[in-house]
């Protein structure tokens, strides 16, 4: 069954102080995503880009930093007995629990010895070791509590993607509730697998293949543009693998590939922070894992917020790029 894509222009008119008070029109385009029907608003030139390069080298300062690698083994908690360590590591990549949970069980992965990374420094290589450290915690939990139903892989960079502390690390959670946005995605997977007998996924990559809004491929995982994109330049890594994946699967690094290309297509934009949610969902075949990155303003001394009231208060996606404009140029770094 072909995916529906669901979209309507509305017309802003009025007299406008930019063009001499001359009447002027904008077009908003409301978009709907195909598989959840949450809406995304194409507002052109809504979100500030930075003027000029952002320097980082006010955060380079490590000190008293508890992920720093002078501290990590002092300063943070360890693993209860059924982790069987009392903190993970794979490479640079340093795993243990989360001071402040989010979920019945929630880690912290420090990704790197370095205080501070620019966007274009994260190698696949580090990124790999870093989902490979967060999934051997994953595996070790669904091991240990058979009602984990819903797990994520998850990272902010830096205070204006939200993070509290600026060293670079994932959050990993899991537990039997998931999170709104989870939950809802899992519903409406299953409800397309019985319905088609075949996953949404699979469906839709054969629709994209083809368009726009592809962007490439990375072994077995394939990207691609949104059509309703969840925020600014918003890319999607789609898998074929369900489950919890093996920490030394080919997945693991073909992920860690595209993520890299990802991220150096920010960097070029002269953005400093993103987000990126892994998705995952223990024994559903109707969900295989996916990875959500998104970009987030340059952390300039006044950066302005990209969530503000529509985000915040009504569940609503904003942005000012189109995926088909945006989609060829990630292409590029791949």
């Amino acid at each position: 069954m072909p995916i529906e894509y669901d979209s309507t222009v509305q017309e802003a008119r009025f007299h406008s102080p930019l063009e001499e008070f001359e009447l002027d029109t904008v077009e908003i385009e409301i978009r709907e995503d195909p598989l959840t029907d949450r809406q995304t608003r194409i507002v052109p030139e809504v979100f500030p880009r930075p003027d000029e390069p952002v320097d980082l080298e006010t955060f380079a300062d490590g000190e008293g930093c508890f992920f720093c690698p002078d501290s990590v083994q002092e300063a943070t908690p360890t693993y209860p007995d059924f982790v069987g360590v009392d903190r993970g590591s794979v490479g640079e990549a340093v795993s243990f629990p989360n001071l402040f949970p989010y979920a019945k069980h929630s880690n912290v992965v420090v990704l790197t010895e370095d205080h501070v990374k620019p966007l274009d420094e994260f190698t696949a290589d580090v990124l790999e070791d870093g989902l490979a450290c967060a999934l051997e915690y994953l595996q070790a939990v669904t091991a240990h509590d058979d009602e984990v139903s819903f797990a994520s892989i998850n990272m902010n960079l830096l205070p204006s993607a939200g993070s509290s502390v600026v060293h670079p690390h994932l959050q990993t959670m899991a537990d039997d509730r998931g999170t709104n946005e989870v939950r809802r995605i899992a519903r409406r997977e299953r409800e397309y697998y019985d319905d088609h007998d075949r996953t949404y996924w699979a469906e839709l990559l054969e629709e994209e293949r083809s368009g726009l809004r592809h962007v490439g491929s990375t072994g077995d995982v394939e990207w691609i543009a949104p059509f309703a994109p969840a925020h600014q330049w918003h890319v999607a890594g789609v898998t074929d693998v369900t489950g919890i994946p093996d920490p030394n699967a080919e997945v693991v690094g073909d992920l860690a590939a595209g993520l890299e290309n990802v991220l150096e297509y920010y960097a070029d934009l002269g953005l400093t922070g993103h987000n990126f949610s892994l998705l995952l969902t223990p024994d559903e075949p109707a969900s295989p894992a996916v990875m959500d990155v998104v970009a987030r303003p340059a952390l300039e001394e006044y950066y302005v917020s990209d969530a503000f009231f529509f985000t915040t208060l009504h569940d609503e996606r904003v942005v000012d790029v189109a995926p088909e404009e945006y989609a060829p140029e990630v292409g590029e770094t791949f």
